[in-house]
C-alpha cells in the first residue's frame, strides 16, 4: 500500500464530515494510530505527512480563540488547516471565517 494513498484517501473522507471537541480527540488517536502503522514501512516523507495531520486535529480541540496560535511555527499547513478549520461543527455559530482573516492574510 502506499501511504500518500491512504493519506489522501484519509482526508478526502474525513473532509465529508464535521467533528465537535470529543470527535476531534478521536480523530487525534486514529491519526496517530496510522502514523504509527505508515512508520514501519520506513517512509520519512509519509511519515512527516502522518504528523502534520496530527498537528491538523488540533483545530477540532482548541477553543477558537486559540486556533491562531496552532500553525504560528509551521505556516506551511495553513491552507490544509483552512479546510480542517472549516470541518468545525461550531465554525458558522463562532463565526470563526471572519475571526481568522486577519491570520490568513499575513
Amino acid at each position: 500500500m502506499d501511504g500518500n494513498y491512504l493519506y489522501k484517501g484519509l482526508v478526502n473522507h474525513w473532509q465529508k464530515f464535521t467533528f465537535n471537541p470529543s470527535g476531534g480527540l478521536r480523530l487525534k488517536r486514529d491519526i496517530t494510530e496510522y502514523g504509527e502503522f505508515m512508520r514501519s514501512f520506513n517512509a520519512p516523507t509519509v511519515d512527516e505527512k502522518f504528523e502534520l495531520l496530527g498537528i491538523l486535529a488540533n483545530v477540532f480541540i482548541v477553543a477558537p480563540e486559540s486556533l491562531s496560535s496552532l500553525f504560528e511555527g509551521t505556516p506551511s499547513i495553513r491552507k490544509d488547516a483552512q479546510r480542517f478549520i472549516q470541518l468545525r461543527d461550531d465554525y458558522k455559530s463562532a463565526k470563526l471565517a471572519s475571526r481568522l482573516s486577519s491570520l490568513w492574510s499575513s
